[in-house]
C-alpha cells in the first residue's frame, strides 16, 4: 500500500470521507480534512458544501479511500451509492445497486479531473453492489490489486465467483496496470459471516496485513497477497492468509467487535508522530468507525501489526476530529507543502 510519495517527507495528514448523515444530497459526497499531528483535525468545508461531487450513477459517494501511485498520481476510489437518493436505508441498494467504482485522479491534490465509474463487479452473480474499494501498489507485481465486497447469489453453485460458505457478502479483487481497464473478479475472502470492509497494507519487511469487518475485526497477515481464503486460519505458510487476532483478543472485552464498529482503515504515521516516549515506535494506524453508537472514529496505534500483546497496541482517546462527523473514510500523509496548498485552496 502506498500512502503518498516516498520520496517527499511527510509531515501532516489528508482525511478523505462523507458525512453519513444522509439528511441531504451533499452528505454522500467528499470532504477533506486536515492534520498536523494526526490527533487535531480542521476541516477544510462545512457540511453541504463538498470538495469532490458524483452526479451520476447512484448519484452520491461513500467509503472513499485516496492513495498516491508510481505513476506520480494521486487516486480516489468510492463506492458509487446514495443512501439520500434512494429515500433511506434498504437491504435493496446491496440488492440492485451499483456493481462499479468511482475514480478520481490529481497529480497535486487541488486539481482534480473528471470522475470515472468502472465496472468492477458485474461479472459476479447476483451482484447488487460494490462497495467500500481500495487498492494496494505491488511493486513486485507492477500493478494494482483493488479490492471491494460484493453481495453475490449462491447460484449457480460451481461458479467460482459465486457465494458458498454462508451469508452472501464476500470480498473479490481484480488486479489493475492504470486504474482504468482491470481483470475479471477473484472471490477474495468467503467466510460465512458477511465480511466486508477489508483495509490491507505492506509493511517494509515484506508481509501484507489486511483487517475486516466480519463477526470481528479481524487481522491477518500473508506474504501473497492474492491468496484466496475462507475462515480465517493460524498456518506457517507464510504464502497463505494467516489469522492474527481481532481487537477483541489484543484489548479484551469491550466495544471492540463488530457490533460496535465498521469501516477499519490501516495507514501509517509519519515518523515523529510514531514515535512513543514509553513504548517505542508505533507506526501502524487503525481507525475504525463507531457506527452503533454514532460517535464518530476510535483510533488506535501499534508497534507491530503481528503482535496480540497488548503492550504492542494502544487506544488514543482525546482525538479531535473536527466539526464534520467522518465516516468510512481514509488517512493519507502527506508533505508541509502539501498541506499548505490544500489549506489555500479549499478552506472556507
Amino acid at each position: 500500500m502506498v500512502t503518498g510519495n516516498p520520496d517527499c517527507r511527510t509531515e501532516a495528514y489528508l482525511f478523505v470521507h462523507f458525512t453519513g448523515d444522509e439528511e441531504a444530497a451533499t452528505d454522500e459526497q467528499l470532504y477533506f480534512a486536515l492534520s498536523r499531528d494526526g490527533i487535531h483535525w480542521t476541516d477544510l468545508r462545512r457540511r453541504g458544501d463538498p470538495i469532490l461531487t458524483w452526479t451520476q450513477g447512484e448519484r452520491g459517494v461513500r467509503d472513499p479511500f485516496i492513495t498516491w501511485g508510481p505513476d506520480g498520481v494521486f487516486h480516489i476510489l468510492a463506492t458509487d451509492l446514495s443512501i439520500y437518493h434512494r429515500g433511506g436505508w434498504s437491504e435493496q441498494a446491496s440488492v440492485d445497486g451499483s456493481t462499479g467504482l468511482v475514480i478520481w485522479e490529481s497529480r497535486d491534490l487541488i486539481h482534480w479531473g473528471e470522475p470515472r465509474l468502472v465496472d468492477v463487479a458485474s461479472a459476479i452473480p447476483g451482484a447488487g453492489m460494490a462497495w467500500a474499494p481500495e487498492a494496494s501498489w505491488d511493486s513486485l507485481q507492477q500493478q494494482w490489486i483493488v479490492y471491494w465486497a460484493t453481495r453475490a447469489a449462491s447460484d449457480p453453485p460451481d461458479h467460482p465467483l459465486a457465494n458458498s460458505l454462508g451469508e452472501a457478502v464476500n470480498m473479490y479483487y481484480a488486479v489493475s496496470k492504470d486504474l482504468r481497464t482491470f481483470s475479471a473478479p477473484v472471490k477474495w475472502i468467503d467466510r460465512r459471516a458477511d465480511i466486508i470492509d477489508t483495509t490491507m497494507i505492506q509493511t517494509e519487511d515484506g508481509w501484507w496485513y489486511r483487517a475486516s469487518k466480519d463477526d470481528q475485526i479481524s487481522i491477518e497477515r500473508t506474504r501473497n497477497p492474492y491468496a484466496v481464503s475462507g475462515e480465517v486460519i493460524r498456518t506457517d505458510d507464510s504464502e497463505q492468509w494467516s489469522y492474527v487476532g481481532s481487537l477483541t483478543d489484543i484489548l479484551g472485552r469491550g466495544r471492540y467487535s463488530s457490533r460496535y464498529l465498521e469501516g477499519p482503515e490501516l495507514f501509517l504515521y509519519n515518523e515523529r508522530d510514531a514515535a512513543d516516549p514509553d513504548r517505542g515506535p508505533m507506526p501502524f494506524g487503525l481507525m475504525c468507525d463507531q457506527f452503533e453508537e454514532a460517535r464518530g472514529y476510535l483510533t488506535f496505534r501499534s508497534a507491530n501489526l503481528a503482535s496480540t500483546d497488548s503492550r504492542d497496541w494502544q487506544v488514543l482517546d482525546g482525538i479531535d476530529y473536527g466539526n464534520l462527523k467522518k465516516r468510512h473514510g481514509a488517512i493519507m500523509p502527506i508533505t508541509t507543502a502539501e498541506y499548505q496548498a490544500l489549506e489555500a485552496a479549499f478552506r472556507r
